[in-house]
C-alpha cells in the first residue's frame, strides 16, 4: 500500500513517532531540497530517525542529515547538541574541510563568540578567496551590529579573486550568476540604509533568478509603493496574488487593493484624459479582484466584519 503523502509544517511529535522510517527520510530529503523554517520538526524528524539505528542509510545521505539536525539545533537554541554532532563530521571529514568548518562557523556564532567566527571565516577566505558561505556570514554579523554601510561594501566593493591577467574582481562581480542570495542581502541592506531605489535595483536582479516565486513580487511590489511606482506596483502585487492565491498571500491582496485605491483616488483628481480614464479602469478591476480576494481569504474569520468595513472606504 502506497503511503499517503505527509507535509513537513503540519507534523506533531506524535505524528513523528507514527511515521516509517522512509517517510522520516523523505520528509528529511524534501527539506534539504525545499529548506523552511521548520527547526524544531526538523530537529525532532532527524533524532528520532537515528534513535532507531543509521542502517540503510548511506554515508552521503547520513552526513547531510547530521548537518540538517545541527543546524536545526542551533536555531532551537540547542548549541550543545550542535556541538555533539560537529564532533562526529569533523571526525567523518577532518579539520579541512571547508564545509565542516562553515558549520564551526555557525557554532561560534551562536556561542556568541563573533570574533573568534570572524577570525574563522577570514581563514577560510584567504585558502578560499571565493567562498560565498564565508562572505555572507561575515556580511549578517556586520548587520547584526548595525553596521549596514559596511555590509554593503563587503558585498560590492571587497576585491576577492585575481584572474590570471592580475585583474581583480570583488565579490558580487564573481558571483553574478548565483548570486539570488546576495542580492536580495544587499535589497535588504539597502532598505535598511533608507535607500529605497538601490534597495529596488537589487530586488529587480534577484527576481531575475525567481520570477515564480510570489514573495520575491510582493517585495518588488511593497518598494515600488515606497518609491511612488504605483503602476509597476500594481503589477507586481497582481502577479504575486496570481501565483498564490491562498489565505497565506492576503499581504499581496491587502497591497494590491490599497495600491489600486490609491490609483483611482489620483486618477479622479488628476485633470480627464483616455490614458487617465484607461488606468483608472484598470485599477478598479484590480481594486475588485483584490477586494473578491480579501474577503475569500477571511470567510468565517472573527475579523471578517474588520475587513468590510475597511472595503467600504473606497476612493
Amino acid at each position: 500500500m502506497t503511503e499517503a503523502p505527509v507535509s513537513l509544517q503540519s507534523l506533531t511529535p506524535l505524528d513523528v513517532k507514527q511515521l516509517s522510517r522512509d517517510q522520516k527520510r523523505q520528509l528529511l530529503r524534501q527539506h534539504r531540497e525545499n529548506p523552511s523554517r521548520s527547526a524544531n520538526v526538523v530537529l525532532l524528524l532527524g533524532t528520532d530517525l537515528l534513535a532507531g539505528g543509521t542502517g540503510g542509510i548511506g554515508s552521503a545521505e547520513l552526513s547531510c542529515i547530521y548537518e540538517q539536525i545541527l543546524i536545526a539545533a542551533l536555531d532551537c537554541g540547542r548549541v550543545d547538541m550542535a556541538r555533539q554532532y560537529l564532533s562526529v563530521l569533523y571526525k567523518w571529514f577532518g579539520k579541512q574541510s571547508v564545509r565542516v568548518r562553515h558549520l564551526e562557523g555557525l557554532c561560534l556564532e551562536a556561542e556568541g563568540k563573533s570574533v573568534e567566527a570572524e577570525r574563522l571565516y577570514r581563514a577560510i577566505l584567504k585558502e578560499h578567496p571565493t567562498d560565498q558561505f564565508a562572505v555572507l556570514r561575515l556580511s549578517a554579523m556586520l548587520k547584526s551590529e548595525g553596521k549596514y554601510q559596511k555590509a554593503i561594501e563587503l558585498l560590492e566593493k571587497q576585491q576577492v579573486y585575481t584572474d590570471e591577467n592580475g585583474e581583480k574582481h570583488t565579490f558580487l562581480e564573481v558571483h553574478r550568476g548565483d548570486s539570488l542570495s546576495v542580492y536580495r542581502e544587499l535589497s535588504n541592506l539597502y532598505y535598511l540604509c533608507e535607500d529605497y531605489h538601490m534597495a529596488l535595483h537589487y530586488a529587480d536582479e534577484a527576481m531575475l533568478f525567481n520570477s515564480n516565486e510570489y514573495l520575491s513580487h510582493t517585495r518588488l511590489a511593497e518598494l515600488y509603493y515606497i518609491v511612488g511606482d504605483y503602476k509597476r506596483c500594481l503589477v507586481e502585487y497582481a502577479q504575486s496574488l496570481r501565483l498564490n492565491g491562498h489565505a497565506n498571500n492576503c499581504r499581496a491582496a491587502y497591497g494590491l487593493w490599497l495600491t489600486a485605491n490609491e490609483v483611482v483616488r489620483q486618477a479622479k483628481a488628476a485633470p480627464k484624459s483616455s490614458d487617465g480614464e484607461q488606468t483608472k479602469d484598470e485599477a478598479v478591476e484590480l481594486r475588485a479582484w483584490a477586494e473578491k480576494k480579501l474577503l475569500e481569504i477571511y470567510k468565517g474569520s472573527p475579523t471578517l466584519s474588520a475587513v468590510e468595513a475597511m472595503l467600504q472606504r473606497v476612493a
